[in-house]
């Protein structure tokens, strides 16, 4: 099924168009900011008296409570001592005034200060996390380690977004962006270390809508108070939402997740499936496909055993967590694409059953190319040098001056160890039809087509003549880009490996360099 052109799966540039300015909230309160409103709050905040009446000894009292002489009178434990001319008192009941600076429009600027503060902390980890992908790709530019496809390709999914000097354009304005919050949350943590914000209690919460008291209205301080409480609640007006709004958007943002997994897989099968789902590599036909959230690579076998068999498995899996599950069970098919936030770039493709996953990661798709890479090999490489058993004799003599065919005569079976030309696989496939065959005759079709889709380099796309190894391998080294290919056996196992110029950097070489223990591999079918 043919597909539009793909998109970039990296960082589209809508997005960091869209966070590289200042929003109007932040705009205003840099202005604010800037004719010191807020210090003067801080420093010289309006207040309010507040009176208590208390019994106190007469060295503290200043003024008398109303009603002190008649409670005086009443209250002869008070007296120092009666004189003939009236009571000198030991106490008596005075009013103490307290400055109150919990009043509405304080709380209301203590409350901003806190709200502004956490606004600029999610505004600086965004814009961080923005910085950190530009600065990448900057890097990635100006790298002289890495391998000129890997550098090509890269580039060329992100120059589907940015050009060089674009990225140097837009990294610019994010760096006075980012430079801004940043003087706006240490002004802001500041305001919060002194001033008014200290004596109001952080138990004096504000409810509800803001009440326009005269202050608020008309201060010439208090009231950009009203005004960046207003703009911020506009501001985060859309994070506020019900439980089923929440869950709602929650599911929303596991399909888009989902979805961009699918994307990344295509880019990742195009030297398979240009620009399709579904196609024909190595004489098998191979198919991508979702399965609720997740996505699935499998061989499809046609005819009277029709079957499909599984190679590759992505749970796309949207969470914030950190820390990787390395104890948890898997199959070895089966791997969780996660956004891994806050996470360093991973020197390998993946870690365990587990792959990073984000549109700010330079090698998403060289993180998937190398699984499909592995998972679509382990395919081939597992019936490389199988015998195909029950021969006819005619046939096995037919065979016996094939190159690139071993005959055992005693056995009736012949294996496919090089490639065998088209002329006579064609001969072999009449042979073996005539003898009622046919299963033989497909099988080693099969066979001559997945060792000539090996014999194609898998890094330059020219061909690289594949050569038997006793006692069960080969090697397939490529003239044109220096990549060896080697199939082998150690101990009970059999590995392949592919590497380009003797490294096998996953940093410096992307997808192109591997290894895979074939023994391993537990591939499910259904």
């Amino acid at each position: 099924m043919s597909q539009d052109p793909l998109m970039s799966p990296l960082m589209p540039a809508a997005i960091i168009d869209t966070q590289s300015h200042l929003l109007p909230f932040e705009e205003h309160l840099l202005d604010v900011v800037q004719q010191g409103h807020l210090h003067q709050i801080s420093q010289r905040p309006r207040l309010d008296l507040h009176y208590e009446d208390e019994v106190a000894d007469v060295a503290r009292a200043r003024r008398l409570a109303k009603g002190a002489l008649v409670h005086l009178a009443s209250h002869s434990e008070l007296w120092q001592r009666q004189t003939l001319s009236g009571v000198i008192p030991k106490k008596v009941l005075a009013r103490f005034s307290e400055d109150d600076y919990g009043i509405y429009e304080n709380r209301i600027y203590a409350r901003l200060l806190d709200k502004t503060e956490g606004h600029l902390r999610g505004r600086l980890s965004a814009l961080k996390g923005l910085q950190a992908t530009l600065d990448q790709a900057l890097k990635f530019y100006e790298s002289e380690g890495v391998d000129f496809r890997l550098s090509r390709e890269v580039c060329r999914l992100w120059g589907m977004t940015f050009d060089q000097a674009a990225t140097s354009r837009v990294s610019e304005l994010l760096s006075q962006t980012l430079e801004t919050v940043e003087y706006l949350h240490r002004v802001i943590s500041g305001l919060q270390q002194s001033g008014v914000y200290l004596l109001v209690s952080r138990q004096a919460q504000v409810v509800g809508a803001l009440h326009l008291t005269n202050i608020l209205s008309h201060d010439p301080h208090y009231r950009h108070v009203a005004l960046l409480w207003d703009l911020l609640g506009q501001t985060t007006m859309a994070t506020r939402s019900s439980p089923e709004e929440r869950f709602s958007h929650n599911q929303w943002l596991a399909d888009a997740y989902s979805r961009y997994a699918g994307l990344v897989l295509r880019h990742a099968l195009r030297p398979y499936l240009p620009d399709q789902d579904e196609g024909i590599w190595a004489g098998r036909c191979i198919r991508l496909q979702q399965s609720g959230l997740d996505w699935q690579l499998v061989s499809v076998v046609s005819g009277e055993h029709a079957c499909e068999e599984v190679l590759l498995t992505i749970v796309p899996w949207l969470t914030d967590a950190h820390l990787l599950d390395e104890t948890l069970q898997l199959p070895l098919e089966r791997f969780i694409a996660w956004p891994a936030i806050r996470q360093q770039p991973q020197q390998a493709a993946y870690q365990g059953q587990w792959i990073a996953l984000s549109p700010s990661d330079m090698y998403c798709v060289e993180r998937f190319g190398q699984l499909v890479d592995t998972a679509l090999y382990r395919m081939v490489l597992r019936s490389y040098g199988q015998p195909l058993t029950k021969i006819p004799v005619k046939v096995l003599a037919l065979a016996g001056g094939i190159h690139g065919l071993h005959v055992d005569h005693q056995s009736h079976t012949f294996e496919v160890r090089e490639a065998v030309s088209e002329g006579s696989i064609a001969v072999l496939k009449h042979a073996l039809i005539a003898a009622n065959s046919t299963r033989q005759a497909e099988a080693l079709e099969q066979h001559n087509q997945e060792i000539v889709a090996l014999e194609k380099c898998p890094v330059c796309g020219a061909k690289a003549n594949l050569f038997f190894q006793s006692p069960l391998g080969f090697r397939a080294n490529c003239d044109s880009c220096g990549t060896d290919r080697y199939l082998r056996r150690k101990g009970d196992q059999l590995v392949f490996d592919q590497s380009v110029s003797d490294c096998r950097d996953f940093a410096a070489l992307g997808r192109r360099a591997f290894s895979i223990d074939i023994t391993r591999v537990a591939i499910s079918t259904r």
